[in-house]
């Protein structure tokens, strides 16, 4: 079941929030397979009470809002605070369990739980979300479950959130991106993302990577989800697009197409002609500076520096033990000392992304490069970098230029895996950008 349908159902009736609760606990039964599990913490029993809750308020006739009792999965992360009398531990990927000041519930937490959502459990994820590729040396790493012959990695670092839509154990999760941390994910398990721009949803009551770049984030089942998910997070509804024909999309550089795995040009283009039909084509786009920012990312960008200043700051005890696929990277970052030079060169190539809108209203390019590596072949160190950059290129141009990012699947490659489609939207246009990929999804689809 999906989100629009569970809202459709809790609305006349049919379903009470206990049943969806109880649902989503039979999904998790039926994958007891620990290396799979999507979840850090997942508790029943905080599960039916948080439903029960729900239920109460319904049948007096005071729900909190239409999503009064729908249940949702949240990145290890995020602070909760307690919710019916417990709580969810973050550990942000780590073998510790943080300090309490770190599960304080932020904005974006504060607002769907005062709108009665409930929280399945928290998801897991690459530890201190510095990865893309979903690996983790303390909780493993879950297979991709596109592939059931080989152990393929899920994608990060949003890792358990794809996996609790897939079980079935949530409807919708939260996750953070920093360099595409939930496009990533959603794009490799076949599934819809949403990445803010900058600033545009609160990051309070979240264990920080990047100040600078951490955006939050929604992966849903479908486009409409994501929509409903906005309006969870916003309370601003998603309305149909009046003229699809006048959205100008134009086609990311040619340096964002190059070194993809097989089949996943094909299906972007694929998907790129069909659309052709609803939207407006313009030439390929050209985006300033985009080799240097490549380039700086390549070589840490902001996060290492930042992520290092905050565990050295905040949580020291947490430096030793970071894990074999982050430690190395972390670590390495302690020396950069051009940090306000790379922060200006950002504001600049922000800038001049941002100017680019003006002759089009959306990018257009696959979401990764590259098929979900196999967990065996990333055991070197310099294996796991190449993998983990190439699944970063396309999607770290939307945090570092300050754009809105969503992804859309679009078919698999030679592999068998899924494809994503991602589009890029200036800052102040993430309702609209959402409104774009409801049409396209729907085109795509043969029903627009």
């Amino acid at each position: 079941m999906d989100l629009s349908t569970a809202l459709a159902a809790l609305k006349d009736g049919t379903l009470t929030a206990r049943d969806l609760a109880e649902a989503c606990i039979a999904a998790r039964a039926a994958r007891p397979d620990a290396r799979d599990n999507p979840y850090v913490a997942f508790s029943a029993g905080l599960l039916r009470a948080q439903a029960d809750a729900a239920d109460i308020r319904r049948a007096a006739g005071r729900p909190l809002s239409e999503f009064d009792g729908i249940p949702l999965s949240l990145k290890d992360n995020y602070g909760t605070g307690t919710v019916c009398g417990g709580t969810w531990p973050v550990f942000a990927g780590s073998p510790r369990r943080l300090p309490p000041m770190w599960n304080q519930p932020g904005g974006v937490v504060s607002r769907l739980l005062a709108q009665g959502a409930v929280v399945t459990g928290k998801t897991r994820m690459v530890e201190f979300a510095f990865g893309g590729l979903g690996a983790n040396g303390h909780w493993g790493t879950p297979r991709n479950p596109w592939d059931r012959v080989h152990h393929r990695v899920p994608g990060g670092s949003s890792t358990g959130a794809p996996l609790s839509l897939h079980e079935g154990s949530a409807l919708l999760a939260l996750g953070t991106d920093t360099a595409g941390s939930v496009r990533i994910p959603a794009a490799w398990n076949g599934l819809y993302g949403y990445k803010s721009a900058r600033g545009h949803l609160a990051t309070d009551g979240i264990v920080p990577l990047s100040p600078r770049l951490d955006t939050v984030g929604i992966l849903a089942l479908t486009a409409d989800d994501l929509a409903q998910g906005y309006r969870l997070l916003t309370g601003t509804v998603i309305d149909p697009l009046t003229d699809p024909s006048v959205i100008r999309i134009g086609r990311a550089p040619v340096a964002l197409w190059q070194d993809c795995s097989p089949g996943v040009v094909a299906a972007v283009d694929t998907a790129l002609d069909r659309l052709t039909g609803l939207f407006h084509p313009v030439d390929s786009v050209t985006i300033p500076e985009l080799d240097e920012a490549l380039a700086l990312f390549r070589r840490g960008g902001l996060a290492g520096a930042e992520i290092y200043g905050f565990l050295g700051q905040e949580l020291p005890a947490w430096l030793p033990s970071l894990d074999a696929y982050v430690g190395p990277r972390i670590r390495a970052s302690a020396d950069v000392l051009d940090y306000d030079a790379r922060v200006a060169f950002l504001d600049r190539f922000a800038n001049g992304v941002q100017a680019l809108f003006h002759d089009v209203d959306i990018l257009a390019l696959p979401t990764v490069a590259i098929t979900p590596p196999l967990l065996a072949d990333l055991a070197e160190p310099s294996a796991y970098g190449r993998a983990n950059l190439m699944a970063l290129r396309n999607c770290c141009v939307a945090n570092l230029g300050d754009m809105a990012a969503v992804t859309l699947p679009v078919g698999t490659d030679a592999a068998g895996c899924p494809v994503g489609l991602q589009l890029l939207a200036p800052r102040g246009a993430d309702a609209r950008l959402l409104a774009i990929a409801r049409a396209a999804a729907a085109h795509l689809a043969g029903d627009y």
